[in-house]
């Protein structure tokens, strides 16, 4: 029952901590990687922002932008925003993290164009039009499962560190185990 017990405890401890991880790299400006190549290169809450610096438009306003056009005929229900930035790629803003979203990102555009931000609590842009259809829960709008899936599992990086920092936290367990019956033997 011990070993269950191990089992059950590691993998809530990677469920928590791959997310953490991923978030984290965000915050610091690392820009992870999905295994699409799309970048979440940062996070937007209430009060605490980690996101890239908006821009100004590079080209005349009336020209329209291959990249903004792309993503706005995707036509994803979390997407809310998008932006420039100053070197001319663009970021999207999301509510939710799906694998779609990168998915369809990553097969459309090069990772040099596009990133993504997640913004879980924005609400909607336009109250009146129920946020492209029908008014929509903060669940339906943030998805948080999808979310969480996407951020244990979508980045490869952090998932390997996460799976590393549980392996040696395992070694190092039992080396300690180990150590404490070598002692208690010894005493006896």
């Amino acid at each position: 029952m011990n070993r269950v017990w191990r089992t059950a405890l590691t993998a809530l401890v990677l469920a928590f901590l791959v997310p953490v991880l991923v978030l984290a790299s965000a915050a610091a400006g690392l820009a992870p990687r999905h295994w699409s190549g799309i970048p979440l290169s940062g996070w937007d809450l209430a009060v605490i922002e980690f996101k890239p610096e908006q821009g100004t438009l590079t080209e005349p306003p009336g020209q329209p932008d291959p990249v903004v056009d792309g993503i706005i005929a995707m036509d994803d229900p979390g997407v809310f925003m998008v932006v420039p930035l100053h070197d001319g790629s663009v970021y999207v803003a999301s509510r939710s993290l799906r694998p779609s979203l990168f998915l369809g990102l990553g097969s459309r555009f090069d990772a040099d164009q596009v990133s993504v931000v997640w913004s879980p609590l924005m609400g909607n842009i336009n109250p009146d039009a129920g946020d492209r259809g029908p008014a929509r829960t903060f669940w339906q709008r943030t998805e948080p499962l999808a979310t969480w899936v996407t951020l244990m599992v979508g980045f490869p990086w952090q998932l390997g560190a996460g799976l590393l920092l549980a392996a040696g936290w395992h070694v190092f367990a039992a080396r300690r185990r180990a150590a404490r019956v070598a002692r208690a033997v010894a005493v006896s």
